[in-house]
């Protein structure tokens, strides 16, 4: 399977599971060693930041992981390795002292997170064999202006309901 990296798993109504219940991932590596991503729609009760904090997945670790849309806070010769998908970027600790003091009205787009969706090797292509998740082109877009309680039902791809067995 080719790399999935940079588009969304989408949770099939089907997938029945406490955490990743209708839940929208970013995928930001996929490969032979196994996948890593970050949940968009869940929100952490963080309130001693001055920015919202979103729940990433399941998986524990110190810090934070920042996303952005800010193409100018990216070296053009670092532009290709900190994309993610088409207007979306990894975040380095310049882009988190930036977002700590923000300036008025600035409007940027970005997204911090704590804890992370992980899956070793073939367990997400099992995961995907199974239909509990759909894979859905990932932008700018969907990442940073459908509102979280509305981005599951916006990108659920619809289904086709089975035929009757009567």
């Amino acid at each position: 399977m080719s790399s999935l990296a940079g588009s969304f798993l989408i949770a099939r109504p089907t997938l029945d599971d406490g955490f990743f219940t209708r839940s929208v991932v970013l995928l930001l590596q996929h490969g032979a060693d196994g996948a890593f991503g970050l949940v968009l729609n869940r929100v952490a009760n963080a309130k001693d930041f001055p920015f919202p904090v979103h729940v990433g997945g399941p998986c524990k670790f110190n810090g934070f992981i920042l996303i952005h849309g800010q193409d100018d806070w990216v070296d053009d010769s670092e532009q290709g390795a900190a994309q993610i998908c088409p207007g979306v970027y990894l975040g380095d600790a310049a882009c988190f002292k930036r977002i700590v003091d923000p300036p008025p009205g600035h409007g940027w787009r970005f997204r911090v997170f704590t804890g992370y969706s992980g899956w070793g090797p073939g367990q997400l292509e099992s995961e995907l064999s199974q239909g509990a998740w759909s894979v859905v082109s990932a932008g700018q877009q969907q990442v940073f202006e459908i509102k979280l309680d509305e981005l599951w039902l916006r990108l659920v791809p619809s289904s086709i309901p089975s035929p009757s067995v009567n």
